[in-house]
């Protein structure tokens, strides 16, 4: 399966980005390919549907659409910013939800995603993970029921941030077969 790997945070030295390493690698462990979306979600702009004609932001939304297209799953791991996802976060889903010309759905109905948070505190993201779960199944998305939220998560990383805790890596791998598994042809229908 291809998992395409999203972060909520465009901070350097993300919890959440060494949390989707960490995801990375299990995955790799399961015989599946990851790809990290490739570009920074600050690098799009607030949508405004009068920048849908603008060829800047036509390039960078194809590049988009073709990355979450060749996805099997979407893995997101996102910090909690007052009980929300990020709003870069926001931001990107709401241009990937755009129909391209001459579809009738868009890149992201259908699509399998899995959920995780890391956070400094001991709670981990928990309470915007079941709002993640809801605004992505509102794009037509088939979430996992299952989050991966790691509190505390500076305690379960070594001093390069790569993830240690091996009840983290295990809750990592059983939610990666657990998404491949949902994703697979005779398991999810694609949209009309």
């Amino acid at each position: 399966m291809n998992i395409l790997l999203i972060s909520g945070s465009t901070r350097e030295g993300s919890l959440n980005k060494s949390l989707l390493d960490a995801a990375a690698e299990e995955a790799h462990n399961l015989s599946h390919k990851t790809e990290h979306l490739s570009h920074q979600l600050a690098s799009f702009p607030l949508y405004h549907s009068d920048l849908e004609e603008d060829a800047a932001v036509q390039n960078q939304l194809s590049l988009l659409r073709q990355q979450i297209e060749a996805a099997d799953v979407i893995l997101i791991s996102s910090p909690e910013y007052n009980g929300f996802h990020t709003p870069h976060l926001h931001n990107v889903f709401t241009w990937a939800s755009r129909r391209a010309a001459g579809k009738s759905h868009s890149v992201l109905e259908g699509k399998v995603v899995g959920l995780l948070a890391a956070a400094p505190g001991p709670f981990g993201g928990v309470r915007m993970l079941p709002r993640l779960s809801s605004f992505a199944a509102d794009h037509g998305c088939w979430v996992h029921p299952r989050y991966v939220a790691v509190g505390n998560m500076a305690s379960k990383t070594d001093g390069n941030g790569q993830v240690t805790c091996a009840e983290t890596l295990q809750k990592l791998r059983n939610l990666i077969d657990q998404i491949c598994k949902m994703a697979a042809p005779s398991q999810v229908a694609e949209p009309a």
